[in-house]
């Protein structure tokens, strides 16, 4: 367990983030299924990025990871038996693997841990069966036996709990035969992380096109390899402007991703709502907070991983804070509606929580035991509320291995110092 002291102020005035984790769960699999080869810089060692690579190379894939950098050579050959792959705790890696799996005519059995079997997956296997993929699952989740080739060009999609179905489909479409059609009868969440995925391919020489209700993808195509650099993580960035804005000061984030597709990138101008400052530096972005910060309302959809960190800040701030549209957050690595007003009233915040929504009540937070329900993001948003209070101590602070091993570290240089207690 770890007690985070309340700060008197920053000691750092810029800091540096590690690369994207939301980009390289798309770019490692990309690049691994390119005809030619791939370096790619910045890359963080988590233990999704770890599962990711594990995985792909238990398909025949070929990538390597040395210091902050992957080298991904294209596939050699293809698996002519079984093949057993452990997705961890990785939801996204989990919904892409799934997809990748049906280009093979083999079964991939595709295991997970205890807490993504929890998490849906039926949506993503109904479009794959759709497509005539063969899926061997008791209750629509993982563990499963996929076994494809894909077949057939046109599928119907429910996205309304995840953007990762869309994703997914959309990457290996352009490796299939005939090309895929994805029809989405319903509004889905999240199209900002589909936006990305997009991006990525094109880069990568794709052709996609839009439909009225949709996307279509045309076969036969092929992925070209790239050398790239990737951006500093978004939502990583968003816990340190929620430490500026808790406790004053300013910041400069270096190489802040101006240009990315990711909705959570955006979050900044939510904040200069809340009454903090922002200004570009060429690429850096200089965050600061000279008052105390204001209540807003706001709908969230398209920014669901920085809504804990947003409820943190309002906890802090003057009065009621509304975020609305957030009801696939319950579909996430937590409940991450329930879980997180949970743990604010243990604070003392007072929350009303509903099916997508959450309405936080300003104030003084108090010491508290935090759970962190096996969830990096409510470990790492939870640790703010010890910025200016007493006694906040977090449960199974290593969580944040899962994207940001370093996190408790960087806090610390920002002046968030930590202490490992027992747990009694």
């Amino acid at each position: 367990m770890l007690e985070i002291q309340p700060t008197s102020g920053l000691t750092a005035s810029q800091i540096r983030l590690p690369g994207s984790k939301y980009i390289a769960n798309r770019v490692l699999p990309l690049c691994a299924m390119a005809v030619s080869p791939s370096r790619l810089t910045n890359v963080v060692s988590n233990n999704d990025i770890k599962a990711a690579i594990e995985g792909l190379s238990g398909l025949g894939y070929q990538l390597k990871l040395e210091s902050d950098h992957l080298v991904i050579q294209p596939r050699a050959s293809k698996p002519d038996s079984q093949v057993c792959i452990d997705t961890a705790h990785s939801g996204t890696f989990s919904r892409f693997v799934t997809a990748i799996a049906a280009l093979e005519t083999v079964d991939v059995r595709i295991s997970c841990s205890d807490k993504m079997a929890t998490r849906p997956m039926r949506e993503l296997f109904d479009s794959l069966q759709q497509l005539g993929v063969s899926i061997e699952s008791p209750n629509g989740r993982l563990p499963a036996v996929i076994k494809g080739p894909i077949a057939n060009s046109v599928c119907q999609l429910d996205s309304r709990r995840s953007s990762q179905y869309v994703s997914a489909l959309l990457m290996v479409a352009p490796l299939t035969e005939l090309g895929i059609e994805i029809q989405m009868p319903s509004k889905g969440v999240s199209n900002s992380y589909i936006e990305m995925t997009l991006d990525w391919m094109r880069k990568l020489g794709i052709s996609i096109d839009k439909t009225m209700r949709g996307y279509r993808v045309k076969g036969g195509q092929s992925y070209q390899g790239i050398t790239a650099e990737l951006p500093g993580d978004a939502v990583s960035a968003s816990y340190f402007m929620g430490l500026v804005g808790i406790v004053g000061g300013q910041l400069r984030i270096q190489s802040f991703d101006f240009a990315s597709k990711q909705g959570e990138a955006k979050f900044y101008h939510l904040l200069e709502k809340m009454g903090m400052s922002f200004k570009r530096d060429n690429q850096d972005l200089i965050v600061s907070c000279e008052q105390g910060l204001k209540s807003i309302e706001v709908d969230m959809s398209e920014m669901p991983d920085v809504v804990q960190t947003l409820a943190v800040m309002a906890s802090y701030a003057e009065g009621t804070t509304r975020i609305n549209n957030i009801g696939h957050l319950a579909f996430k690595e937590s409940n991450r509606i329930k879980d997180t007003a949970c743990e604010l009233r243990k604070a003392g915040i007072q929350v009303e929580d509903g099916e997508d929504y959450l309405v936080i009540q300003g104030g003084q937070p108090k010491g508290a035991t935090i759970e962190t329900y096996d969830d990096h993001r409510m470990a790492m948003s939870m640790g703010l509320l010890g910025a200016k209070t007493s006694g906040i101590r977090i449960i199974d602070p290593d969580v944040v291995a899962k994207s940001f091993p370093s996190y408790w570290q960087l806090m610390a240089s920002c002046g968030l110092l930590s202490k490992k207690v027992d747990k009694s």
